[in-house]
């Protein structure tokens, strides 16, 4: 299915088309002075893990998570996740916000500390589900920082668009979009992917095909975003599983699969080691947070439920971008331009024809993602549509003429319409080589500094002092919710009377 500009405007859906909503989390590695990871607890001034609405950590105690509220305007949402980051910078003393998504030189696995959450079960769960992680993908894999961007239309949209049934016609939007982001996320990591560099430390894989940018650090020449690559957040035995957006119940029928059935290499690994509980479980994904894909159908779900649960009885409010590296040269990670051009990409999506994806057409999207995250920046680069190879920069001028195409369509009826035909004219000087993409900026860097590690530091130094510089009229609420936050981690403790092992097995027991 697929809504029409003509649908949009004939049932007044369009006028909702200003009260998007965008929401940000972002993920910053904290770093010493000389850009180590840091060894340091999660500071005590920026609250609790567990409970802090706005501020937690994701795998490691050194992996920082900013969490915007939901906002309709772009700005609003860029303004608070600032005034996050301002109040870490306060609270991070003397340390540092590494900038890029690929992680500074790490020495030893170890150095990554298990992201720690109290002794309550909803906080052991969380650290003992990292644990499984550490055991099944490595620690340093999760050293690997981006930003998840989530998007969501008003229920006004939906009503104006189906009223009888509003849910069904957001799953079905919602799934749609899905498909064809799928079809065409090569683009955006080749426009904002960032991140063609490691250090020799990183990895144990082959890399062979890279380049040596000095004695400790590696360059892979045509890289866009290795992050969402074999080395990052790809993980070949979910793929094997297929899951698919077809429809809603094609994909929790897969997610369950996942999170039920065994996988003989975590079988291996055993759920205990010296009597000590080292993963939720021996299933393909422990829950459903371990779900990699560059897209997710989403619902806000309450402490202690399965959101596979929640989203087959109550459906999908929501999508999740997993997608987004961090952009160096901003010291937010991200930008309006940015968010302005995801946007354009959901709102294609949603009104471009969504048929199902067939075996074929997977492995065809499978084989242009890894072409693009390798060789994106190659000038020759081909990509698969249809069976055809076609060149790179045909596709994209292409993609981008009918990006521009709808904008005119839709901009009388937009309120920021000026600000996202901004956004489109970057992306065409950026496929036309007049301007340089995110990647191939950091590329030219890199081959000045000949190092990532000097230039991840003096980013971050510059950042650091960029956030210093900011006022913020008044930041109670960050102040608040950080206290707030470690009575309210205090409270869940006391109120404990269960063992963990009995939490854990009720909470895996309620998959329906």
């Amino acid at each position: 299915m697929s809504l029409s500009i003509k649908e949009l405007k004939s049932s007044g859906a369009i006028y909702e088309l200003n009260n998007i909503s965008r929401g940000i989390e972002k993920e910053g590695l904290r770093v010493s002075p000389s850009g180590e990871i840091s060894k340091n607890n999660h500071p005590n001034r920026l609250g609790s893990a567990l409970t802090n609405p706005y501020l937690t950590t994701d795998f490691s105690e050194a992996l920082l998570e900013l969490i915007t509220p939901v906002f309709n305007m772009p700005s609003e949402c860029l303004d608070f996740l600032s005034e996050i980051h301002s109040f870490v910078i306060d609270g991070i003393e003397d340390e540092l916000i590494w900038p890029f998504s690929m992680p500074p030189s790490i020495d030893a696995e170890e150095d990554v500390r298990i992201g720690s959450y109290g002794k309550s079960n909803s906080g052991m769960m969380k650290t003992i589900y990292r644990r499984g992680l550490a055991n099944r993908y490595g620690r340093k894999m999760q050293a690997i920082a981006g930003i998840h961007y989530n998007f969501s239309f008003s229920d006004a949209f939906f009503e104006k668009l189906d009223s009888k049934d509003v849910q069904n016609k957001k799953n079905e939007v919602y799934l749609s979009i899905a498909r064809n982001f799928k079809r065409q996320e090569w683009l955006y990591f080749y426009l904002y992917g960032s991140s063609p560099a490691i250090n020799k430390n990183f990895t144990s894989h082959d890399v062979s095909d890279f380049n040596e940018l000095n004695a400790n650090e590696l360059i892979k020449p045509y890289a866009t975003t290795l992050r969402m690559g074999d080395l990052g957040y790809i993980s070949k035995v979910q793929d094997e599983l297929n899951i698919s957006f077809n429809s809603l119940e094609d994909y929790l029928e897969g997610l369950k699969l996942a999170l039920k059935k065994p996988h003989k290499a975590y079988e291996e690994i055993g759920e205990f080691s010296n009597n000590e509980r080292i993963q939720l479980n021996t299933s393909i994904i422990q829950i459903e947070n371990e779900y990699y894909n560059t897209i997710r159908p989403k619902r806000v779900c309450a402490s202690g439920e399965r959101p596979v649960n929640v989203l087959e009885n109550e459906g999908i409010n929501y999508l999740e971008l997993r997608c987004v590296d961090l952009n160096p040269f901003n010291e937010l990670g991200i930008d309006q331009e940015e968010i302005n051009f995801l946007d354009l990409i959901m709102l294609k999506s949603a009104l471009e024809e969504s048929p199902p994806i067939s075996n074929e057409e997977d492995k065809e999207i499978k084989e242009n993602h890894q072409r693009i995250v390798n060789e994106g920046n190659k000038p020759e680069l081909k990509l698969i549509r249809n069976g055809n190879e076609l060149s790179l920069v045909e596709l994209a001028n292409l993609e981008l003429e009918k990006l521009q195409s709808m904008l005119e369509e839709i901009a009388g009826d937009l309120e920021d319409s000026d600000s996202m035909r901004d956004s489109l004219s970057k992306q065409s000087k950026r496929v036309k080589g007049e301007e340089e993409t995110i990647s191939k900026r950091i590329i030219r860097n890199l081959e000045k500094t000949n190092s990532f590690q000097d230039l991840g530091l003096s980013l971050a130094e510059t950042h650091k002092e960029t956030l210093r510089n900011k006022t913020f009229k008044d930041q109670n609420r960050l102040i608040q919710a950080a206290n707030t936050s470690i009575e309210e981690q205090q409270e869940i403790e006391l109120r404990e009377n269960q063992s963990f092992e009995a939490y854990l097995k009720e909470f895996l027991a309620k998959i329906s």
